[in-house]
């Protein structure tokens, strides 16, 4: 059984690369598996090493990565090394290619994951993209399945966008989104059932991921413990929580913060601006402590049993207050400057690890159930 797995895969962002490494690994178990490798011209610079776009945001784009070359460099050569190694990537094909048939061979087509159905994350006009919603199959008998399709923030379709995504999903084998305000949206436009499902990279349990990308389970990427603070956007509130956090629970722990700015934001020990996907889980576990504003950093903390702190972005926040709810964690998330001074690291882990599993059967179950039906 072949099957094509079209994702947003191919750029310097953790979260995109390792869900889509997690997706292919869960897919290789029903058949052959090859990720498409799509030219979005609005996604795939992302891997150059000086990006650029004629814009005031791509001008400070290009000077940003001018100032961090050295790194940028480092940091493009492990993205593109893990890609080329982990993800069996087919050639690479445009919009016109896929529309004329170039990958029209496949039993099955997965559509997965990220935010390929938010308009503003795949495209410059803001427009939805009919590949990530497979709307160029001609074979009738191939199946078309969704798994964990993120909308992110974008769950307020306009009249147009309702008709087009009603049309696009019509024929669909098995549906599931990411978020549970998608999946009732989703739910209430097509009249039909959508699954709420675990974002891939929490198929795996640590243990599959410590072997999976051959991390040595003793290895220690610090001598001392450390925090680490992972970010997707340098908000001030977050700068507020990691320095009322290490205050409360440093314990002269090392201060770690992983992201790919010039300068770190906020005063720390180490700031790690070259990580590849298999060193940033590596950070993950073996971390003491994570403080995050990010999906993803939130996902290996629960999946990797770490404690720690989920703070809300400036924009995203569905995504996470979604995740953080499914495990009875949503009032852990701070909101606002008032909320930091009551940031709480006890878990129950026996109830997360039981919630975990429960939810981990029942998603590939989802996935299982539409592959094989």
């Amino acid at each position: 059984m072949k099957i094509a797995l079209i994702t947003m895969h191919y750029q310097s962002n953790y979260g995109a690369v390792l869900q889509a490494f997690a997706t292919k690994k869960i897919l290789s178990q029903y058949g052959e598996i090859e990720t498409i490798n799509y030219f979005n011209p609005y996604l795939q610079y992302k891997l150059d090493l000086i990006r650029f776009d004629l814009s005031i945001h791509g001008i400070k784009i290009m000077i940003h990565d001018i100032l961090r070359l050295k790194d940028r460099n480092k940091v493009i050569k492990k993205f593109k090394k893990f890609i080329e190694s982990n993800l069996n990537s087919s050639k690479l094909v445009t919009r016109q290619d896929i529309q004329t048939g170039a990958i029209d061979y496949f039993d099955i087509y997965v559509c997965g994951s990220d935010q390929i159905w938010n308009p503003g994350a795949v495209s410059k006009d803001g427009k939805l993209d009919p590949i990530y919603f497979l709307g160029f199959i001609n074979n009738k008998k191939a199946k078309k399945i969704s798994y964990a399709s993120s909308m992110g923030g974008h769950c307020h379709l306009t009249d147009s966008e309702k008709e087009q995504v009603n049309d696009l999903l019509k024929d669909f084998t098995t549906i599931s989104v990411r978020e549970s305000d998608a999946q009732e949206m989703l739910s209430q436009l097509l009249k039909r059932e959508v699954f709420h499902v675990l974002d891939p990279t929490l198929l795996l349990s640590k243990g599959e991921w410590l072997e999976a990308l051959e991390i040595d389970k003793d290895y220690r990427s610090q001598q001392e413990d450390y925090i680490l603070v992972y970010r997707i956007s340098k908000d001030p509130l977050l700068k507020k929580v990691v320095e009322f956090g290490v205050k409360q629970f440093g314990n002269n722990k090392k201060v770690v913060i992983i992201d790919q700015a010039f300068k770190p934001f906020i005063t720390v020990d180490s700031h790690i601006r070259d990580a590849g996907p298999i060193e940033f889980v590596e950070l993950f576990a073996n971390a003491s402590l994570v403080i995050t504003n990010s999906f993803h950093g939130i996902c290996f903390s629960i999946n990797f049993k770490k404690p720690f702190v989920p703070v809300n972005p400036a924009w995203g926040g569905n995504r996470i207050k979604s995740l953080l709810n499914l495990f009875g964690l949503k009032d852990r998330l701070i909101n606002d400057d008032e909320e930091t001074y009551q940031l709480n690291i006890d878990f129950d882990y026996d109830f997360l690890e039981a919630q975990l599993n429960n939810e981990r059967a029942k998603s590939i179950q989802v996935l299982s159930s539409g592959v094989l039906s």
